[in-house]
């Protein structure tokens, strides 16, 4: 007798802020069960996490940030994967999923619980809901520690050694197959401070990993507090030496094309803006800076997430009008209205209102439904009441970024006050974008610049 193979299916543990989306099963002939989003694997997914993507897409038109495999349920006839992740945009108008359009197969309504409270509830199975209650408290702190998500801050913290030739020129190697920067010179050598390593000990580690040198003597010379545009924020330190040991060697071709020295006051075009505001601090002697902390451009918006190599581009708008802000509804959730830039954040915005008073608010990192990573920007603009764009905004079911504006099934357009922001049915990840964008605008003499040409 054939043993039929086990079906596969996915489940997500899907963060929203501090609670999971759950969907609340009511059925005819009995009684109401609550389930995680997920599904069957299909023979077109290429992976599982393609697969939990996918559901996510089909049951709540939702974008999550990086998943983490945590646990696999056996049994009889079926073997689930779950995934815990976080919520970044859910717009249901894009639900495509069968069991959604067939009345017969029930309601099914979003519901948000404590983690610590799915025990009281009939969620299916019971194993993964002991799983969910148990990991309350260590759940989102993995995923925080994955996604580099903030607990208690802890900034990464960079440190730079400037070596100098004889003329006064600055060593500098080209990036290759880091991911980051590619193509671009930057100082060397470079590296993150380590666990249990002083900032000392962590300079002479890079030169000798990196150059094969051995250096002595090592003082802090300039310190910066950097924001990369649209992402996060770390504090570097530029040491130099009073000796070194060897001669610098390409110690690490695989992530360096070539090594070259340049003089301080012409670095190269190409040089991580990061890495020449350092060097440039400490030949003017500087001993300390902020830097990428004013209000970036979209331009360098744009630069930075090349740089940091992201296959896709987004963009929502925070359309305030009358002290509220414009959101687009559906039967569960509001949520802000988004599209691709396929032809830059400029003509995306443009796209979403015709204002030309669009401000950066912030932004924030998902991954598509077919497994690009993106970064989504956040601008907030004013808008006249029936605002064309908005008022003819519609989603497609195709889009694989957070939404998209064009065809498809449209939305009902409404205001909330920013009361209703923060107690009503937008996503945690939305609703902390405008809290950041109020906090921003009440705040006395900020400064606001506009954006670029």
């Amino acid at each position: 007798m054939l043993m039929r193979p086990p079906r596969h299916s996915v489940r997500a543990i899907l963060y929203d802020g501090d609670e999971i989306v759950l969907f609340k099963r009511i059925r005819p002939g009995r009684e109401p069960y609550w389930i995680t989003p997920g599904g069957g694997v299909e023979p077109t997914d290429a992976t599982l996490e393609a697969t939990l993507r996918r559901e996510l897409d089909e049951e709540l038109g939702a974008t999550a940030g990086p998943a983490l495999r945590v646990l696999t349920i056996v049994e009889q006839d079926r073997l689930t994967t779950v995934y815990v992740c976080r919520l970044v945009h859910m717009d249901l108008s894009r639900r495509s999923g069968p069991e959604f359009l067939d009345p017969e197969n029930g309601i099914h309504e979003i519901v948000r619980v404590r983690p610590e409270k799915v025990r009281e509830l009939n969620l299916i199975s019971p194993e993964l809901a002991d799983f969910i209650a148990d990991g309350a408290a260590t759940l989102p702190a993995l995923l925080a520690a994955a996604t580099d998500a903030p607990g208690r801050y802890r900034p990464i913290v960079d440190v730079h050694l400037l070596l100098f030739d004889d003329e006064g020129r600055v060593l500098l190697g080209r990036r290759q197959n880091t991911g980051y920067a590619d193509g671009e010179w930057q100082i060397m050598p470079s590296g993150h401070l380590e666990e249990g390593e002083s900032i000392i000990d962590a300079t002479a580690r890079e030169a000798r990993e990196e150059l094969g040198i051995d250096v002595s003597g090592l003082t802090v010379a300039h310190v910066t507090h950097h924001r990369n545009p649209g992402g996060t924020a770390r504090v570097g330190m530029f040491l130099v030496a009073r000796t070194t040991s060897g001669t610098p060697v390409n110690a690490e071709p695989h992530k360096c094309a070539e090594l070259a020295w340049f003089p301080v006051d012409d670095l190269p075009d190409r040089t991580v803006p990061y890495a020449r505001a350092g060097i440039e601090a400490v030949r003017d002697e500087l001993g300390f800076s902020l830097h990428g902390w004013d209000l970036p451009t979209m331009a360098l918006l744009e630069a930075e997430a090349v740089r940091a190599g992201f296959e896709e581009l987004s963009v929502s708008l925070i359309g305030h009008h009358d002290g509220g802000v414009l959101v687009l509804s559906d039967e569960e959730t509001d949520r802000l209205p988004s599209t691709v830039a396929r032809h830059g954040l400029q003509a995306a915005v443009r796209v979403l209102t015709d204002s030309d008073q669009a401000r950066f608010v912030g932004a924030d990192d998902y991954i598509s439904v077919d497994g690009r990573r993106g970064r989504r920007f956040v601008f907030a603009a004013p808008l006249p009441a029936g605002t064309p764009a908005l008022g003819s905004t519609a989603v497609s079911r195709e889009s694989t970024a957070p939404s998209e504006v064009g065809a498809g099934r449209p939305a009902r357009v409404r205001r909330l006050s920013a009361e209703a922001v923060d107690a009503g049915r937008m996503p945690h990840a939305e609703r902390v974008l405008v809290a950041q964008w109020l906090r921003g605008e009440r705040r006395p003499g900020t400064d606001r610049p506009g954006e670029d040409g």
